[in-house]
């Protein structure tokens, strides 16, 4: 932390300070004079690293001070005035009360300043002689009152704006915590998106391939074919995804029309009917176009799993002028061992209201329907 300018500034006025103390001791060289004189030099680095150097500085004031205290007693019964240094006893209590890790040494400065308040310049007045002698009754109570009324308002002040600092750090904290558990949310939903239907088609295409070797080499062969593609593909992605997560210039990469994907879906086994804009997702943003790839995909991949090939798909994507509609109907009964733990579900649920959307899945009489509605901008209708 560097030197702020308030505190140049303070240290700038402890130098003023000094100097006014050299010239007097320079016209008067009395030994308390000139040792008021070094001591006023002193408070210049202390008054300027009061925020930078704490402890040190706050020592060295505190040993200042006492020093200070002492050139007072033994100038006694002459007046050497009160010195405008009487602040730094409140500024060592907060320094060290509000900065410093350890509350125990804020605390002992304080009662340290507190028992050294008896013996404070401020504590003598003027004699009839105009020499100077030790407060007493009201006057005495009055005085040591003030000094430690402004030592423990300085210790208040600084234990607030502690508290304050330690809640901001604890609201940053969380607030990091939340970024890091939605980053793993996000890391956990784009692998899941990215390997779920790809692993789901691998599965599929591998037990086709194992029952048509026994009798249809070639529909074997064009089975570990599709394996092939699909695992190439799925390996892109997550290539993708970790360029991606590592800052690179990448976007995740995701077939570029729905053509492809719904056509792999059907070679494993779903009848789809498919109704939908040609090249929709390279007219779309971005964001629209991912989302709306991993939730169709994501849907296909659930009727397969859960309802096996031969589920009858009816898939329409209609372009609305503000939004894009998409529903999703696999009719089939669900499989007696499916079961799922509804990652799926509630990653396309995240992804339509990323984007403003709403997402709705559901049962139907004989089968299941996924619906998304993801509204658009301004966007080219080219």
């Amino acid at each position: 932390m560097g030197i702020k300018w308030g505190d140049a500034a303070l240290g700038g006025l402890g130098a003023l300070t000094a100097l006014v103390y050299l010239l007097i001791a320079v016209e008067h060289p009395t030994p308390v004079l000139c040792a008021q004189a070094v001591l006023a030099l002193g408070f210049v680095p202390a008054l300027l690293l009061w925020r930078t150097h704490v402890l040190p500085a706050a020592l060295a004031l505190l040993a200042l001070l006492a020093g200070w205290a002492a050139s007072v007693l033994v100038a006694l019964p002459a007046n050497t005035g009160i010195p405008p240094y009487l602040f730094a006893a409140p500024l060592a209590v907060y320094s060290t009360t509000r900065y410093l890790g350890d509350r125990r040494v804020g605390v002992g400065v304080l009662l340290f300043c507190l028992s050294g308040s008896f013996l404070s310049p401020a504590m003598w007045v003027f004699a009839e002689t105009n020499d100077l002698r030790y407060r007493s009754g009201t006057s005495f109570l009055a005085t040591l009152a003030l000094h430690w009324l402004l030592l423990g308002l300085a210790y208040l002040w600084a234990l607030y704006r502690r508290h304050q600092e330690h809640h901001r750090a604890q609201e940053a904290a969380a607030a990091q915590a939340a970024a890091r558990q939605h980053e793993r949310v996000l890391i956990a939903q784009e692998i899941h998106d990215v390997l779920a239907h790809n692993l789901t088609l691998i599965t599929v295409q591998s037990s086709a391939g194992i029952v048509a070797s026994r009798v249809n080499p070639t529909a074997a062969v064009e089975s570990l074919r599709t394996i092939r593609e699909v695992s190439t593909e799925a390996l892109a992605q997550v290539r993708g995804i970790v360029a991606t997560l590592r800052n690179v210039h990448e976007t995740v990469a995701h077939p570029s029309t729905l053509a492809e994907t719904l056509e792999r879906f059907r070679s494993a086994g779903l009848a789809i009917k498919a109704e939908y804009p040609p090249n929709i997702l390279s007219t779309l943003p971005a964001q629209h176009s991912l989302a709306l790839h991993r939730i169709s995909a994501e849907a296909l991949t659930n009727a397969l799993r859960h309802q096996g090939p031969s589920t009858i798909v009816d898939y329409r994507l209609t372009r609305e002028p503000r939004a894009l509609r998409l529903t999703i109907t696999s009719t089939g009964a669900p499989k007696p061992s499916s079961s799922g733990t509804g990652v799926g579900v509630v990653g396309m649920r995240e992804r339509a209201e990323s984007l403003g959307g709403e997402f709705h899945a559901h049962p139907t009489a004989d089968g299941w329907r996924v619906s998304a509605l993801l509204p658009l901008a301004e966007v080219s209708h080219d």
